[in-house]
Protein backbone atom coordinates (compact mmCIF):
# COMPACT_ATOMS: atom_id res chain seq x y z
CA UNK A 1 0.00 0.00 0.00
CA UNK A 2 1.18 3.45 -0.64
CA UNK A 3 1.02 6.09 1.78
CA UNK A 4 -0.61 9.34 0.92
CA UNK A 5 1.69 12.44 2.08
CA UNK A 6 0.07 15.73 1.85
CA UNK A 7 1.54 18.71 1.96
CA UNK A 8 0.79 22.22 2.01
CA UNK A 9 -2.11 24.15 3.28
CA UNK A 10 -5.41 23.33 3.08
CA UNK A 11 -8.34 26.04 1.70
CA UNK A 12 -8.77 26.82 5.21
CA UNK A 13 -5.81 27.67 6.79
CA UNK A 14 -4.82 29.59 3.66
CA UNK A 15 -8.75 31.74 4.20
CA UNK A 16 -7.89 32.38 8.01
CA UNK A 17 -3.99 33.32 7.37
CA UNK A 18 -5.24 35.89 4.55
CA UNK A 19 -7.28 37.43 7.17
CA UNK A 20 -5.56 37.87 9.96
CA UNK A 21 -2.90 39.49 7.29
CA UNK A 22 -6.07 41.86 5.87
CA UNK A 23 -6.54 42.80 9.65
CA UNK A 24 -2.40 43.25 10.79
CA UNK A 25 -2.43 45.45 7.53
CA UNK A 26 -5.50 47.54 8.17
CA UNK A 27 -4.22 48.38 11.46
CA UNK A 28 -0.65 49.22 10.31
CA UNK A 29 -2.28 51.73 7.82
CA UNK A 30 -5.21 53.47 10.66
CA UNK A 31 -1.71 53.73 12.56
CA UNK A 32 0.31 55.33 10.27
CA UNK A 33 -2.74 57.84 8.94
CA UNK A 34 -3.02 58.65 12.69
CA UNK A 35 0.65 59.33 13.17
CA UNK A 36 0.81 61.40 9.93
CA UNK A 37 -2.44 63.61 11.20
CA UNK A 38 -0.74 64.31 14.27
CA UNK A 39 2.73 65.44 13.10
CA UNK A 40 0.27 67.69 10.84
CA UNK A 41 -1.70 69.03 13.82
CA UNK A 42 1.57 69.34 15.69
CA UNK A 43 3.04 71.06 12.92
CA UNK A 44 0.39 73.98 12.84
CA UNK A 45 0.38 74.33 16.77
CA UNK A 46 4.11 75.17 16.35
CA UNK A 47 3.63 77.53 13.41
CA UNK A 48 0.95 79.06 15.37
CA UNK A 49 3.27 79.31 18.75
CA UNK A 50 6.04 80.99 16.03
CA UNK A 51 4.10 83.37 14.61
CA UNK A 52 2.40 84.57 18.23
CA UNK A 53 6.30 84.49 19.54
CA UNK A 54 7.69 86.88 16.64
CA UNK A 55 4.41 89.01 17.25
CA UNK A 56 5.05 89.82 20.67
CA UNK A 57 8.18 90.42 20.01
CA UNK A 58 8.18 93.21 17.44
CA UNK A 59 5.51 94.49 19.92
CA UNK A 60 7.70 94.21 22.73
CA UNK A 61 10.49 95.38 21.08
CA UNK A 62 8.34 98.82 19.76
CA UNK A 63 7.39 99.34 23.15
CA UNK A 64 10.93 99.70 24.33
CA UNK A 65 12.08 103.13 25.45
CA UNK A 66 8.44 104.61 26.15
CA UNK A 67 8.33 108.33 27.36
CA UNK A 68 4.94 109.14 26.74
CA UNK A 69 1.78 106.93 25.72
CA UNK A 70 -0.53 108.83 23.35
CA UNK A 71 -3.38 106.16 22.91
CA UNK A 72 -4.57 104.81 24.65
CA UNK A 73 -4.76 107.63 27.23
CA UNK A 74 -6.88 105.40 29.86
CA UNK A 75 -9.00 102.18 29.56
CA UNK A 76 -8.84 99.85 26.29
CA UNK A 77 -8.49 100.33 22.38
CA UNK A 78 -7.70 98.53 19.45
CA UNK A 79 -4.74 100.70 18.32
CA UNK A 80 -1.65 102.05 20.20
CA UNK A 81 0.09 105.06 19.60
CA UNK A 82 3.60 105.97 22.03
CA UNK A 83 6.67 108.51 21.69
CA UNK A 84 9.93 107.16 22.27
CA UNK A 85 12.39 108.86 24.39
CA UNK A 86 13.79 110.15 20.71
CA UNK A 87 10.66 111.12 19.92
CA UNK A 88 10.01 108.61 17.55
CA UNK A 89 6.03 108.08 17.61
CA UNK A 90 4.87 104.02 17.12
CA UNK A 91 1.65 103.21 16.16
CA UNK A 92 0.55 99.61 15.99
CA UNK A 93 -3.43 98.37 15.26
CA UNK A 94 -5.11 95.59 13.38
CA UNK A 95 -6.22 96.26 9.83
CA UNK A 96 -7.93 93.09 7.92
CA UNK A 97 -6.38 90.42 10.52
CA UNK A 98 -3.30 91.22 10.03
CA UNK A 99 -1.26 93.68 12.85
CA UNK A 100 0.57 96.84 11.31
CA UNK A 101 2.97 98.80 12.85
CA UNK A 102 4.23 102.55 11.67
CA UNK A 103 7.04 103.95 13.36
CA UNK A 104 8.64 107.84 12.77
CA UNK A 105 11.30 106.35 10.63
CA UNK A 106 9.30 104.29 7.75
CA UNK A 107 5.96 106.66 7.76
CA UNK A 108 4.26 103.57 6.48
CA UNK A 109 2.18 101.25 8.22
CA UNK A 110 3.90 97.75 7.89
CA UNK A 111 2.20 94.14 8.69
CA UNK A 112 4.24 92.16 11.34
CA UNK A 113 2.08 89.29 10.58
CA UNK A 114 2.08 86.58 7.59
CA UNK A 115 -0.96 85.30 5.78
CA UNK A 116 -0.07 82.38 7.43
CA UNK A 117 -1.89 83.57 10.44
CA UNK A 118 -5.12 85.08 11.51
CA UNK A 119 -5.19 87.63 13.85
CA UNK A 120 -8.89 88.08 15.28
CA UNK A 121 -8.49 90.74 18.01
CA UNK A 122 -5.25 93.06 19.09
CA UNK A 123 -6.28 94.88 22.34
CA UNK A 124 -4.18 97.39 24.04
CA UNK A 125 -4.76 98.37 27.66
CA UNK A 126 -3.61 101.14 29.57
CA UNK A 127 -1.98 100.57 33.14
CA UNK A 128 -1.98 103.82 35.27
CA UNK A 129 0.75 104.98 37.50
CA UNK A 130 -0.03 103.11 41.28
CA UNK A 131 1.92 104.77 44.26
CA UNK A 132 5.14 104.62 42.98
CA UNK A 133 4.52 102.11 40.05
CA UNK A 134 5.54 103.48 36.44
CA UNK A 135 2.36 103.83 33.96
CA UNK A 136 2.35 100.89 31.51
CA UNK A 137 0.57 98.98 28.58
CA UNK A 138 -0.85 95.52 28.13
CA UNK A 139 -1.01 94.32 24.41
CA UNK A 140 -3.03 91.36 24.16
CA UNK A 141 -4.24 89.56 21.19
CA UNK A 142 -5.84 86.42 19.80
CA UNK A 143 -3.97 84.90 16.91
CA UNK A 144 -5.79 81.22 15.37
CA UNK A 145 -7.37 80.85 18.05
CA UNK A 146 -4.57 81.21 20.62
CA UNK A 147 -4.31 84.26 22.78
CA UNK A 148 -1.31 85.93 24.38
CA UNK A 149 -0.05 89.17 26.17
CA UNK A 150 2.76 91.19 26.78
CA UNK A 151 3.23 93.88 29.23
CA UNK A 152 5.31 96.91 29.26
CA UNK A 153 6.49 99.57 31.87
CA UNK A 154 7.35 103.24 31.29
CA UNK A 155 10.54 103.39 32.83
CA UNK A 156 12.14 106.96 34.32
Amino acid sequence: MKSKNNTGFTLIEVIIYIALFTVLMGSAFVTAYQLLQGSDVLNQKTINQEEVNFVLHKINRALNSIATINNPASGYSNSLTITKYDGTVVDIKLNANKIELRDGISGAYLPITTDNVKVTTLQFQYLPPVGTSPAGITASTTINGFVASTTKYIRN
